[in-house]
């Protein structure tokens, strides 16, 4: 029988899913490229991990990378053989599993110590099936670990006072509990492995849980555009008992099934092919509207590790907001900010924001708990500016309210985000064709341009950002306009 050669990412592949390890096995080419967003958040991941050895400047790191997994083992050895206390990424293989545990300390009575770093700000479920696998091949390897800890973030750390960045938590009770499930679990993959085709597993939400899988697309490209998981926040049990009786398809589902009024306006809209529309509802909505009519939209990051004055890890700060302004005869003007240097964006942006927004008028946001969010930390951290900031976010309105509650569209596909609505009640405006195209490549982008010098590249993504934030405030002028008529 062929053997496999495992890591700890491909074990944890298989407890996601036995199918989602036997395609990364056997067929990766179907792995799709990595978006940018999803590269962010693994150099973020690198950093927080680096910061995490500080701690330890006398450690040693095993240099030698998954391409030279025989130089990073001989690197391993020599560091056990010359007792070196601390070593990050040593490189070690058991019974052909091979894992790179992120720090290992000594002990004076020659056991170990382990510590597993994520850039979470929690211990997970899925954390101590890591650490268990290491564990397993650690032992395997001979060594004696005393005890095991995860360092994740810790939400009260203040910058710019980093000392406490990290939370040490031991979790050797939980990981010795979990270390009795490795060796069956690696003998079922590899069992599985040796199929000739992949095992035919259902979807389900562990396509989504606790990772994104790779192959979701792969698998899910027999659903229907307009199926039950379209349907609006029907719960999970509920497709999962449709998936096992095979109902996919919105049509036909019994007459009588279940439905709140949201979701049965869907299926409505589905088998009639056109839009159940509460034009009375919207006019009252529309009613409550009071010019000048100002549509905001910020773009935001929230990186693991702080970087300005009095904020905590993954607090979302904006650094680009557009405002397009439409007056009582219908003139319509356009404000827009974005900070393009590595300073703190917040005072600069929030002294623009309340020149661009009067004292009246309504503040027209797309899900505007969102602005609201920003809108309050803002008043927050400037006082000075927070009666004015206040006003603003107390005079919001939310455009997909509309949309969620009265505006219902099957070509929508089921979500009423901006991105799905637009084509639809305006056709000649998307997003396909814009540099930045979402706020997660937002937020790389951003960060990309405020590193690069003054020039024709920073100029480009300078370009890129404002018209993509400007088009999401246009796109909420235009879906006005056709409210309005």
């Amino acid at each position: 029988m062929k053997t496999y050669r495992l890591s700890k990412s491909k074990y944890l592949s298989g407890r996601q899913c036995d199918k989602r390890l036997w395609l990364e096995i056997h067929s990766p080419e179907l792995i799709p490229p990595t978006p940018p967003s999803q590269e962010r958040i693994f150099d973020q991941g690198t950093y927080v991990g680096e910061l995490a050895t500080e701690e330890f400047p006398d450690g040693v790191l095993i240099e030698a990378d998954y391409l030279n997994i025989h130089d990073a083992i001989k690197q391993t050895k020599e560091a056990l053989d010359n007792s070196v206390d601390v070593i990050f990424e040593g490189c070690f293989i058991y019974d052909d599993v091979l894992v790179r545990p992120d720090i290992i300390l000594r002990n004076d009575l020659e056991s170990w110590n382990m510590i597993e770093v994520k850039s979470s700000t929690s211990v997970k479920p899925e954390n101590i099936h890591d650490v268990a696998v290491q564990t397993w091949v650690l032992q395997g390897c001979g060594l004696e670990l005393k005890q095991v800890f995860l360092k994740h973030i810790n939400r009260d750390c203040v910058y710019p006072d980093l000392s406490n960045l990290f939370a040490l938590e031991e979790i050797t009770e939980q990981v010795n509990e979990a270390l009795s499930t490795v060796p069956d679990k690696l003998d079922d993959f590899r069992k599985m492995l040796t199929l000739a085709d992949h095992p035919d597993i259902q979807i389900g939400k562990h396509c989504f849980s606790p990772y994104g899988c790779p192959f979701a697309d792969h698998c899910w490209s027999w659903i229907p555009e307009n199926s039950i998981f379209s349907i609006p926040r029907l719960r999970w049990s509920v497709k999962q008992q449709l998936l096992e009786e095979s109902q996919v398809e919105i049509e036909k589902l019994p007459l009588d099934f279940p439905l709140n009024i949201n979701q049965q306006r869907y299926r409505d809209s589905v088998q009639k092919r056109k839009a159940i529309i509460d034009w009375n509802a919207i006019n009252d909505e529309m009613s409550k509207l009071k010019y000048p009519l100002y549509f905001l939209d910020f773009e935001t990051d929230n990186p693991s590790i702080p970087r300005f004055d009095g904020m905590h890890p993954y607090e979302q700060f904006p650094f680009q907001y557009s405002c397009h302004i439409i007056d009582k005869n219908g003139k319509v003007t356009h404000k827009e900010y974005l900070h393009e240097s590595k300073s703190d964006p917040r005072k600069s942006l929030a002294e623009t924001l309340v020149k661009a927004i009067g004292k009246k008028g309504t503040v027209i946001a797309y899900n505007a708990p969102f602005e609201k969010g920003v809108l309050n930390r803002l008043a927050g951290w400037f006082p000075e500016h927070g009666v004015a900031l206040s006003s603003i976010a107390d005079r919001l309105w939310d455009q997909l309210v509309i949309f969620r509650n009265h505006y219902t569209d099957y070509r929508f596909g089921g979500s009423n985000s901006l991105k799905s609505v637009l084509p639809v009640i305006v056709p000649s405006m998307s997003y396909e064709n814009l540099g930045v195209s979402d706020g997660g490549e937002a937020q790389v982008t951003w960060n990309e341009l405020i590193r690069l010098p003054e020039g024709s590249e920073k100029n480009k993504l300078v370009k890129d950002m404002k018209e993509y934030c400007g088009q999401d405030t246009w796109a909420m002028v235009e879906i006005h306009r056709k409210l309005i008529k």
